[in-house]
């Protein structure tokens, strides 16, 4: 067996990625449950204060227990629909030219292409959607949310049929959509949810910013495989709208979460100067790391090198994380 084929199999690549959404929930978690112990400097201490210092107790106890399974799901869910979609795709024949030579222009290598049997791979899927199924339900049962539950077999079941079954929705350019769900409104509101029991604004704007984010990676890399997908009968959004429309359609894409990290980093900005809160300076720094990186995915594109452009939109989904995460985490 070989072990490394397997490991490019995984798609290391992303899985920081579908991490990133989960920590940014968790960060506006943590925001939510330090807000809810604000409470008014008066004696007796109101009911409400009482009631809220327990829920934040016991919301910390199991925080890191919560998170870390949050984590576990996310990453072997990924790592589940990275493996159905080799399946079928290499059952179909989509990736009949995605073999060793991939490699050496920078594209992931295929298992089912490289030779791999199709039932070893559709194996590997099987197993690591029941280890997320494992992480789901410990997360369901620490956190006591059990209406998670429907919400988590429903994005098993979206990630199977992206490209498996009989008519897979990724062929038909409906790839995004599953995206933005899964990577921004579940993963980030549903960690947040997850760990204190509401979802604010701050976890909101998070959860579009990530999904959208994911949705540029998704989008990058269909640019990059359009003739491909286009010769199997695989119509994503790029081979739907032509080369040149997508190109404008990711760009646009670009803008709220661009203008989302411009006014946090100016906002940092104006306290560190005007308040003098100087505690907030790393805030702007992952600010313009992730401008400066929204530039360089925009050059890389506009070049047409997409494997570059791919490994940018990947740290700028990172980047937006570390920028939500230590405002909410240095203003808490």
């Amino acid at each position: 067996m070989d072990w490394k084929l397997w490991i490019r199999g995984i798609r290391p690549r992303t899985l920081p990625a579908s991490v990133a959404p989960v920590l940014v929930g968790a960060a506006s978690a943590s925001g939510v449950l330090k807000q809810s112990t604000i409470c008014p400097a008066i004696y007796p201490v109101p009911e409400f204060c009482r009631v809220a210092a327990e829920r934040y107790e016991a919301a910390s106890v199991m925080f890191m227990p919560v998170l870390t399974a949050c984590i576990l799901l996310a990453l072997f869910m990924q790592i589940a629909v990275n493996f159905a979609n080799d399946y079928s795709d290499g059952v179909r024949g989509v990736d009949a030219s995605r073999n060793d030579a991939e490699v050496v222009v920078g594209k992931p290598q295929r298992l089912v292409a490289s030779g791999v049997k199709p039932g070893a791979v559709l194996l590997a899927a099987a197993i690591s959607a029941g280890m997320a199924c494992i992480a789901g339900v410990v997360v369901v049962v620490l956190s006591g949310r059990f209406w998670l539950l429907p919400v988590g077999v429903a994005c098993l079941i979206a990630g199977w049929f992206y490209t498996g079954g009989k008519h897979p929705y990724g062929y038909l350019g409906f790839g995004e959509v599953l995206v933005f769900i899964c990577f921004g409104g579940v993963a980030t509101l549903g960690t947040e949810y997850a760990l204190a029991g509401e979802v604010e604004i701050f976890g909101i704007i998070g959860a579009c910013c990530t999904g959208l984010l994911s949705c540029v990676m998704l989008m990058v890399n269909n640019l990059r495989d359009i003739e491909e997908d286009e010769g199997s009968g695989k119509y994503t959004v790029a081979v739907r709208l032509g080369r040149r429309n997508a190109v404008k359609l990711l760009f646009a894409v670009l803008i709220v979460p661009t203008l989302a990290v411009s006014y946090i980093t100016g906002y940092a900005l104006y306290l560190a100067v005007a308040s003098g809160v100087y505690g907030l300076w790393p805030v702007p720094v992952f600010g313009f790391l992730f401008l400066a990186l929204v530039w360089a995915v925009i050059r890389a594109i506009r070049a047409e090198r997409y494997q570059s452009a791919l490994g940018r939109s990947g740290a700028l989904l990172l980047a937006y994380a570390a920028t939500h995460i230590t405002l909410l985490l240095l203003m808490a």
